[in-house]
């Protein structure tokens, strides 16, 4: 469970208590109940579910604002995964009702925005699904079926005309830049200096080819991110909500493609598991996205190999925080898949 130090829960209930009776309709009586952190959530932004009467009507809201420490990003533009999420929404994405979006950080320390709950089930972060959960208990055939779902919603996210929007304040690259560079820039910035010497050299030698062997061409699509079924709402086997659009930006989607791969694979494998059965192969990940889209595989081995080495910095980057918290060592089990991803890259 990922809960955080936000201070004072019932001064913060109360708070969110006065917002909502005046910004929902007809809620002059509404009531705020106990809040609460989500069972299966991540460590990125905070979640809070909030329970409420508003005159014998039971509701449910979600409530995302920003921690007070963040391991993995460090800004949270909480208004562009706000807006983002609308744009998904009139694009037939599925995604959470939004009630409202609060610019003021004066009042819980954060800005923030409110979100209907919607009913479904997570695919568990802690311990990983593969480990034992609703998605092991599914037959073969609906976790194929639920795979070919999500990259279906996956497809549409990539298929968003971006020319209908003011996309300003998406990040991007430069025209003149590899489409995955913004990537890269904000990637870098994660290996501070408090990670370096625990960094082998094979994954700093992956770092370098990262840096030096950019694509420089490729479509420019909207990408979710931190695209993986953990980070969707299931109902029926089919995604309800889209849901954690902290890194959200414009580039190469291919990088969404690696993602929602080899997240799922290194958690299972990487971990000590066979991987369940009735997922798809890298391969057949692609190519149903290709049939999908029409856009290019052409690159996919350099997204792999950014995807491997961005995910083994970001678990690098929690297990030098566990350590330095004296709760022991852990072997980083990307590292790895980063050394085979990356001969076959320097290979080519």
């Amino acid at each position: 469970m990922a809960k955080h130090d936000l201070g004072d829960m019932e001064v913060i209930r109360a708070k969110l208590e006065g917002w909502l009776r005046v910004k929902l309709p007809d809620a002059e009586q509404l009531t705020l109940g106990t809040l609460s952190f989500p069972e299966e959530s991540g460590e990125s932004s905070v979640s809070l579910i909030v329970n409420a009467d508003n005159r014998g009507e039971e509701m449910r809201f979600i409530c995302r604002m920003k921690p007070r420490d963040s391991e993995v990003f460090a800004d949270h533009d909480l208004q562009l995964q706000y807006d983002l999420m609308a744009m998904a929404g009139e694009n037939d994405i599925p995604v959470p009702p939004l009630l409202g979006f609060e610019p003021d950080a004066t009042l819980l320390d954060s800005d923030f925005y409110i979100m209907g709950f919607v009913e479904g089930r997570v695919p568990t972060d802690n311990p990983p699904y593969a480990f034992g959960s609703w998605v092991t208990e599914l037959s073969d055939e609906e976790r194929r079926v639920m795979w070919k779902n999500g990259i279906e919603t996956l497809a549409k996210i990539h298929q968003i005309n971006l020319e209908a929007y003011d996309i300003s304040r998406i990040p991007c690259s430069d025209e003149n830049d590899s489409p995955a560079q913004h990537e890269i820039d904000k990637f870098n910035a994660l290996i501070t200096d408090d990670i370096m010497d625990a960094l082998s050299p094979d994954l700093m030698r992956a770092v370098r080819h990262i840096n030096e062997h950019a694509p420089a061409g490729g479509p420019r699509r909207l990408c979710w991110g931190d695209s993986r079924v953990g980070n969707m709402i299931w109902k029926n086997l089919k995604p309800s909500a889209v849901i954690d659009w902290e890194m959200a930006g414009i580039g190469d989607p291919l990088q969404d493609v690696s993602w929602w791969y080899w997240i799922d694979y290194v958690n299972s494998v990487g971990l000590g598991l066979e991987r369940l059965d009735g997922l798809p192969t890298l391969a057949e990940v692609y190519e149903k996205w290709h049939l999908l889209t029409g856009l290019p595989t052409d690159h996919a081995n350099y997204y792999d190999l950014f995807t491997l080495v961005r995910y083994a910095i970001i678990l690098e980057k929690k297990f030098v925080a566990l350590k330095k918290a004296g709760l022991g060592t852990i072997d980083n089990f990307c590292v790895p898949f980063v050394e085979q991803q990356l001969k076959i890259c320097e290979s080519m």
